[in-house]
């Protein structure tokens, strides 16, 4: 009987500690797979927020845009309804020129308005009559009337209006204004706002300052105007501002195209 090495006893697997690490690796492997689910949902939250948001601002940059071209639109396609203001002795007067020449509508000061109210007898022009009888200055509230009766007859509402109000830019400027009495044309002395006068001696003969234009009524106008005017772009839905200092033909196609954009 020969004699052969003896084989290793192997353990005997014990079927709790198998079924423990079965156990475990199932969990493990669960566990793995919920974190890459959490994972896959928080990304595809992500893509839908980023998605939600990109489409937001979309439709918001459209809507901005719709509104725009609605007013330009509007702008194009309506009498040209507006109000101009600035300091005393500004080219105002002459920018209201240049626009009504450029888009037809009416120029309306507080003065025309009020002649008007007096001449057709309106409810305002009684008023004013009254007021000046009883030697009482016509008050803003009835400047305001005057001018709404007159801005809303249905001539004015076809053709538009452009609203000049009180006199308002520097002392130089205004100052240096001369009126040919013959003509009733302004020049300014430096060609401020206004053209030279021309280098004719009967020209210059007839020239002549309105009492306005002096050194102290301008500089009494402009403390008038500091005192009692103020900032009244925010009653109005659309704003242009622009450099009283500059000519105003040099201010011509910028107003343009905010009256009637192409």
């Amino acid at each position: 009987m020969g004699c052969g090495q003896a084989k290793p006893i192997e353990p005997i697997p014990d079927p709790e500690e198998e079924a423990r690490k079965a156990l475990e690796a199932q969990e493990k492997e669960k566990a793995a797979k919920e974190a890459q689910e959490e994972a896959e949902r928080k990304l595809k939250e992500e893509e839908a927020k980023a998605e939600a948001d990109k489409k937001a601002k979309e439709a918001e940059a459209k809507r901005k845009a719709d509104e725009e071209a609605r007013l330009a639109e509007e702008r194009r396609n309506r009498p040209v309804m507006c109000a101009i203001t600035g300091p005393p002795g500004s080219i105002k007067g002459k920018l209201c020129e240049l626009i009504v020449a450029e888009v037809g509508c009416k120029h309306v000061s507080v003065g025309e308005a009020t002649r008007h109210a007096v001449q057709n007898d309106t409810p305002a022009g009684r008023r004013v009559q009254e007021a000046k009888k009883e030697g009482q200055a016509v008050t803003d509230e009835l400047s305001t009337q005057v001018v709404v009766e007159l801005v809303t007859t249905d001539a004015l509402k076809k053709s538009g209006w452009i609203l000049d109000g009180l006199p308002r830019n520097t002392e130089q400027r205004a100052v240096g204004r001369r009126m040919d009495l013959e003509t009733h044309t302004l020049y300014h002395l430096e060609g401020l706002g206004f053209p030279k006068p021309p280098d004719d001696a009967a020209v210059m003969a007839r020239l002549t300052q309105r009492k306005d234009d002096t050194s102290e009524r301008v500089l009494a106008r402009l403390d008038q105007y500091r005192e009692t005017n103020q900032d009244v772009s925010p009653s109005f839905r659309e704003v242009l501002r622009v450099d009283g200092t500059k000519e105003p033909s040099e201010l011509t196609e910028e107003i343009k195209l905010f009256l009637r954009p192409p």
